[in-house]
């Protein structure tokens, strides 16, 4: 197995704390676990770290058996739970032993299998046949522990011998002052230190198995023998009805077992329901814990990071968010353990040095009523937030294009002024003044249309100019003065209502104009179908923002669309991009403002745009 239960590191953190408690820090130093995790038998480590700890143990102590003591040590610690209370139906070791396989199959489900090979009165042999891994200090401890079960009957402790061992050569770690290693070609290596070579002693079978001081390595299985003497034969007079107590107690345990294997039946398809699910789901799904420290993630998470499950679990999770998104992560976790957090975007690093774009939502995990962890489930949007970059800058171009197609209708305009006036000049007989004012509304045709290029030229740089003091109302005279005559053409009226108090704002001179166009394209296009069409543009001061409103008479919004509206690719126009507010609302926010749309349905709509005045690039 890939994980074992903390069944046996329980038993031994309980033996440091009476014994030494301190070598609990490093016993502990550098796992990703803590003594409050190991403690809890319904937890589960790594095979690794369960060996790992195990040879800490052993080198802290000096002592190589340290696993097998332990084992001997819980009949103090009245740790063999329930086996104390089956022992008294039981006079004699043997008498427990030749029950042990029936009353062991149902603490043992799938993991050991237990065989009584022969008993006497004296003696007996039992295998133990382990599924998975077994490390060597659960060997030495399971021994420990039938070697004080004759105490449990008032006699001395018992002999134990081991026969064979499921635990590899190489796996053993220290025995009897020796480290054992096997090379490529099968050949076990003794030497006195991990890091010698050491001495070649003998080769493996074919299966692995090698013999030493009487016991074989790398078996099938373990077997142990135990010896004991029997000193309570007169005891035996005093059985009489506890073989039916037991036999009682045996059929009650067989219903309630029964019981428990259809509810854990249950339980484990559950189970694999939903890990089948978790693993299967088309977005990453991740478990944290109270420290964020990650306790597990399913194939899409590792197969959208490039990185293997050992290399994920365990770690904390900021380790692979990207760095200008850690304190917003930071944030989104301390305030998903309050409640489940509204949805946010970050930046996670893969293995390969790239980066994947996230949207995640989490929930709190609670046990009675505390909140211990985390689940997080997060879609990969990179290549929506790319394609959407891409729509933006397509918009960006296309309103850009709004203004290039609104100036050249004005610079046509004042092109066919001028050319009228300098056609009556030179072919009709005029006197003086009259030519002096024909040439000074020429003059001012050529003001406007150095006003329009400038115009243009501000849009068109805006994504490249210094933010600078920008008057709001002038911007908006400029934007007036390029559109008027082309909305009037269309029989729409546009009225202005600026308050002169507005103070300058800091920000781009073409993002102005670039939400104004946008806005009143929008209200044109809302009032194709009304009788009264009339746009009306305020600008206010309003608790240290600058407001600007921009009002149609036009069809309206339903109310459950006004949040809509500023969505990307959203639009209820066949022929519209659905990009329009989206830009607006991302030009604004980049000046921590706020855009609002406020509307009824027939009723025209009045969208407003709040800039901060303290706002600092």
């Amino acid at each position: 197995m890939s994980e074992i239960s903390c069944r046996i590191t329980s038993s031994f953190l309980h033996y440091v704390n009476h014994s030494r408690p301190d070598l609990i820090p490093p016993l502990l130093k550098d796992l990703p676990y803590d003594e409050e995790y190991l403690m809890n038998t319904d937890n589960w480590i790594s095979w690794e770290d369960e060996r790992l700890l195990e040879d800490r143990l052993a080198k802290l102590f000096n002592d190589e058996k340290i696993m097998f003591k332990i084992g001997q040590s819980v009949l103090n610690h009245k740790s063999l739970g329930i086996l104390n209370l089956l022992v008294k139906f039981f006079l004699t070791p043997e008498r427990l032993i030749r029950h042990t396989p029936k009353i062991a199959r149902y603490f043992t489900k799938d993991l050991v299998h237990i065989s009584v090979l022969e008993v006497s009165h004296e003696s007996a042999t039992i295998e133990f046949k382990i599924k998975g891994k077994q490390t060597r200090g659960a060997c030495l401890y399971n021994q420990g522990m039938l070697s004080v079960c004759t105490e449990l009957f008032g006699m001395d402790a018992a002999s134990i011998s081991e026969l064979q061992c499921v635990v590899p050569i190489h796996r053993i770690g220290q025995s009897n002052g020796k480290i054992y290693s096997i090379d490529n070609r099968r050949r076990v290596r003794e030497s006195d230190s991990p890091e010698g070579n050491g001495k070649i002693i003998g080769l493996t079978s074919e299966n692995g198995e090698f013999q030493i001081n009487k016991t074989i390595f790398g078996a099938e299985s373990c077997i142990y023998r135990i010896s004991w003497k029997n000193n309570k034969s007169k005891s035996v007079k005093r059985t009489a009805g506890k073989e039916e107590a037991f036999d009682e107690a045996l059929h009650h345990l067989e219903v309630n077992h029964k019981k428990l294997e259809t509810a854990y039946e249950r339980l484990w398809h559950s189970e694999a329901k939903y890990r089948s699910l978790m693993e299967n789901a088309s977005d990453i799904i991740c478990f944290l814990d109270s420290e964020g420290m990650i306790t597990s993630i399913n194939r899409k998470g590792l197969e959208l990071s490039g990185y293997s499950s050992n290399e994920i679990v365990g770690k904390n999770f900021l380790a692979y968010v990207d760095g200008p998104y850690k304190k917003i992560a930071l944030l989104k976790f301390r305030k998903a353990f309050r409640n489940s957090s509204t949805p946010f975007e970050l930046n996670i690093r893969k293995k390969d040095s790239g980066f994947i774009m996230i949207s995640a939502n989490s929930s709190p995990i609670r046990e009675l009523g505390h909140t211990v962890g985390l689940m997080v489930i997060a879609r990969d949007i990179t290549k929506d937030r790319e394609m959407t970059a891409r729509l933006l800058e397509a918009e960006r171009f296309a309103a850009k294009g709004i203004v290039a197609a609104e100036i050249a209708h004005e610079i046509n305009n004042s092109l066919a002024n001028m050319e009228t006036a300098l056609f009556i000049v030179n072919n009709i007989r005029t006197d003086n003044q009259y030519r002096v004012d024909i040439f000074h509304d020429v003059f001012d045709e050529i003001e406007r249309m150095s006003g329009i290029v400038k115009g243009i030229l501000e849009v068109y740089r805006s994504d490249n100019a210094v933010i600078q003091p920008v008057d709001i109302n002038t911007e908006i005279s400029k934007v007036l003065n390029i559109t008027r005559r082309r909305l009037y053409g269309k029989v729409i009226s546009i009225a202005s209502d600026l308050s002169p108090e507005l103070p300058a704002m800091p920000c781009y001179p073409g993002h102005i104009k670039q939400v104004l166009l946008n806005l009143i394209k929008n209200a044109e296009e809302a009032m194709i179908s009304s009788s009264r069409k009339v746009i009306t543009i305020r600008t206010a001061i309003d608790n240290g923002h600058v407001r600007l409103d921009v009002e149609d008479t036009g069809c309206g919004v339903p109310q459950e669309y006004e949040e809509k509206v500023f969505s990307q690719l959203y639009t209820s126009k066949t022929e519209g991009s659905g990009m329009g507010l989206a830009i607006c609302r991302e030009i604004v926010s980049r000046y921590q403002g706020n855009i609002v749309l406020k509307s009824s349905k027939g009723n025209g709509t009045t969208v407003t745009v709040s800039l901060p005045t303290n706002y600092n690039a």
